[in-house]
């Protein structure tokens, strides 16, 4: 029984017939007249008379025809659709990760391409498009008389259109060098329309006559549309059957031989229709002695499924990190030929690591959302071994919802520069969240404790060290900006009295970290923060006075870990140059890496990111003391407990820090090893309140998650002492030289930093036993 569609087409053309005989009479006349004269076109081209008024008249504005030679080669005539790759797994364990597609980059008014040349084909798809669109290809002229005479047949007599009767080479001629406003479409057509027609012959036997049958059959098979936004049949090879061209079977060259005639009959959104035309090419093949019977029995009978929908297609991974891909690639090459271009990019992005961070930021975020475990489906939780190291909450915690929606990661490498990682949100396509907003990339936010490290670099590098005394206790700072003291408390709204440097940090005490501010001058510690890798902070230091110490400032999160990661490389900056335009005085000139590689449509190396720029920013022996600080575990015991979520299995040396706002909208943990740098915030994009989220409850046990998992089969590394770091015992908690009174530690200088100084803090008194008086 035939098929409703064909019904209807039955239906819709005897229905034609019949309005047709009611039109004007001249319109008819007229018609008949330009359906004669195009017929007696291709019959004198035919015949060989190329010197006729016919075709005087014809040629007179015909378009150039050699621009045919600039498809496959030209972004502006023939685009294909660039893709950009991540690292996935090692299957062997041999060190060869594969290569997975990530993102393709599909213009929204174009589509999918990829350009082979024909000796890629399979000569079923060669076979099987002669025989269905133009049987006589190998032999005619450009054109076929007798369709041409169907096709006349057709309209006058069967009420058709003027679609018909196009060859191979006129499709070509037709889909290329023939505005597309100008391409018929319908029924209600004139004498104009005759006269592209007649064009799109003579332009048909001039392209025959110049180029090989088999570059026309490139150009046809390479540009026709299949579909589903796919162009050329290697897109469509992918896009029905996700394999190349070279790779389809006779069945499956048959069925996307018979799309290009009816592009919406395809295997995806009308798979009954498509068999029965792909039947109908098979047939074709069988009696142009393409195949023999056996074979067009076994191709009908071989089943056959799409492998994807159209939105499962361009289903984006790692949706943030792939579109600041895009973005870099369009800053360094131009939006036209990253969207038409066919660029293939490789880039830096660990697709297992990218997995583990997106999961674990998810399950604590949906925990602290008060859901029970770890609210992620049974397909993740299987390919998410992180989660195993994620810190199980508190019992006080667990089912109470704390107002957090969301959370950022980011992952580099300090050794090259290069982004392992990026998280921009939870869920890219959450609109409640403005998922597609990339907090990690472009979130301003408040750090919290995290920026305290620059104050006390900046101390460090005047001349203070990590014995230099400082008091925690209630002080005044006045201010000179707004007149209004300024009294900073700490998070446990206590004070610990007389402190070192290393424990004030470590412990992430408010008030000291304000009195090294003061000490140093707001301004040199914005600079601190600039030529590490801070790109914001530019409104000038009144803006942000000494509660900057503290995090009152707007920072980035990418910024923040590219900053540690200089720390961590022994205060070498290590990536690529940002593009001169975009450099500012006083800030970094190196940036994070995300692109390793760029080919273009012909396989030719056209970037490379080969050799890492390196800028010292901080001498070895700073950003030494700086890692000793961070990574000392015993130094922050009293504040965060032992053991805490800062810390890593077999005592492995690790720094890091946490932040946290006093209202709770943000929460930081940045930290590091020699290996790898992570950050992570947790809070809400539109920046409300979380409820008791600070850093070290909801950030950090990510961060430790993660930094577990990477850990798990490296090395344990630390940081070489580098030359003029020197080790003396200083009395605790003054830093001075010690005395017979005082407790002493061990400490570590820049040499010619070292106290010169005796302890006075403790001294010795003589007491009268009786009244515990100073005796006299």
């Amino acid at each position: 029984m035939p098929k409703t569609s064909r019904i209807i087409n039955w239906r819709y053309r005897r229905l034609s017939r019949s309005r047709r005989g009611g039109r004007q009479w001249l319109r008819a006349l007229t018609i008949l007249l330009t359906l004669l004269v195009l017929f007696v076109v291709g019959s004198l081209l035919s015949a060989g008379i190329g010197t006729s008024a016919v075709y005087a008249y014809f040629t007179r504005d015909l378009p150039d025809f050699t621009e045919l030679e600039k498809l496959g080669q030209d972004v502006d005539t023939t685009f294909e659709t660039t893709k950009i790759y991540a690292w996935g797994d090692d299957p062997d364990g041999d060190g060869q990760r594969n290569l997975v597609l990530i993102y393709e980059v599909i213009d929204p008014l174009g589509g999918d391409r990829q350009w082979i040349p024909l000796a890629q084909m399979p000569q079923n798809i060669i076979d099987a498009t002669v025989a269905i669109e133009d049987k006589s290809f190998w032999t005619n002229q450009g054109f076929d008389v007798e369709g041409i005479g169907r096709a006349f047949y057709e309209y006058v007599l069967e009420g058709g259109g003027v679609q018909g009767g196009s060859s191979i080479t006129q499709q070509v001629v037709k889909n290329n060098l023939i505005e597309p406003e100008r391409r018929v479409v319908g029924e209600d057509v004139g004498f104009d329309d005759y006269q592209r027609k007649a064009e799109e012959l003579l332009l048909a036997q001039r392209v025959s006559r110049e180029y090989t049958k088999e570059q026309i059959l490139e150009w046809y098979l390479n540009t026709n549309f299949y579909g589903n936004l796919a162009y050329g049949i290697e897109a469509a090879a992918r896009v029905y059957y996700d394999k190349t061209a070279a790779e389809l079977t006779l069945a499956e060259a048959a069925m996307l031989a018979a799309i290009p005639q009816s592009p919406a009959l395809n295997p995806i959104d009308n798979p009954e229709e498509a068999q029965f035309r792909q039947q109908l090419v098979l047939d074709a093949m069988l009696r142009e002695g393409y195949i023999t019977a056996e074979a067009a029995v076994a191709a009908k009978y071989t089943p056959l499924e799409a492998v994807a929908t159209l939105e499962e297609r361009f289903d984006i991974i790692a949706p943030h990190f792939a579109l600041y891909v895009r973005k870099e690639l369009e800053d360094r090459f131009g939006p036209e030929m990253v969207l038409r271009g066919g660029l293939t990019v490789y880039t830096s992005l660990d697709l297992s690591l990218q997995r583990q961070a997106e999961c674990v930021a998810r399950a604590q975020v949906s925990r602290l959302s008060g859901v029970i475990g770890d609210g992620l489906p049974a397909d993740e939780l299987a390919d998410c071994p992180a989660l195993n190291y994620l810190a199980p909450l508190r019992s006080a915690d667990i089912g109470v919802d704390h107002d957090v929606n969301n959370a950022a990661v980011v992952a580099l490498d300090p050794n090259t520069g290069e982004i392992r990682a990026m998280v921009g949100s939870i869920d890219y396509w959450n609109e409640t969240i403005d998922g597609s907003f990339n907090v990690a990339v472009d979130g301003l936010r408040q750090p919290g404790s995290s920026f305290k490290p620059f104050t006390y670099l900046t101390g460090l590098s005047q001349g203070f060290t990590p014995a230099t005394m400082l008091l925690d206790v209630e002080t005044d700072f006045g201010t000179p900006y707004n007149g209004i003291a300024y009294v900073p408390q700490n998070y446990d709204r206590a004070f610990h009295g007389p402190l070192r440097m290393r424990e004030a940090l470590q412990n992430s005490y408010n008030v000291p970290a304000v009195e090294m501010m003061s000490l140093v001058g707001v301004d040199n510690v914005i600079r601190t923060a600039h030529s590490l890798g801070v790109t914001s902070l530019d409104a000038g230091p009144n803006q942000y006075g000494l509660s900057l110490t503290l995090g009152g400032g707007e920072v980035k999160l990418l910024d923040m870990a590219y900053a540690f990661s200089v720390m961590d490389n022994m205060g070498v900056m290590i990536g690529q140059p940002v593009p001169e335009e975009e450099q500012r005085l006083g800030f970094r000139q190196l940036e994070p890496v995300s692109i390793l590689r760029v080919e273009d449509r012909n396989g030719q190396i056209i970037y490379e990111y080969s050799e890492p720029s390196r800028r010292e920013i901080l001498t070895p022996q700073l950003a030494y003391l700086m890692n000793d600080m961070l990574s000392d575990r015993l130094a922050r015991c009293p504040a965060f407990g032992c053991p805490n979520a800062l810390e890593l299995p077999d005592n492995r040396p690790v720094a890091a820090k946490t932040g946290s706002t006093n209202d709770f909208r943000d929460a930081w943990t940045i930290g590091y090893t020699p290996q790898m740098v992570v950050g992570v915030w947790l809070g809400n994009t539109d920046n409300s309140r979380m409820s008791d989220v600070p850093g070290s409850k909801g950030a950090a046990p990510v961060w430790q998650a993660l930094m577990t998992w990477i850990h798990q089969d490296l090395p344990i590394a630390s940081w070489p002492q580098p030359t003029g770091i020197v080790e003396r015992r200083v009395c605790d908690p003054s830093g001075q030289l010690p005395t017979p009174y005082c407790p002493t530690v061990a400490e570590l200088f820049i040499q010619g930093t070292e106290p010169t100084l005796f302890d006075n803090m403790y001294q010795e008194f003589r007491l009268n036993r009786e009244t515990g008086r100073l005796a006299t």
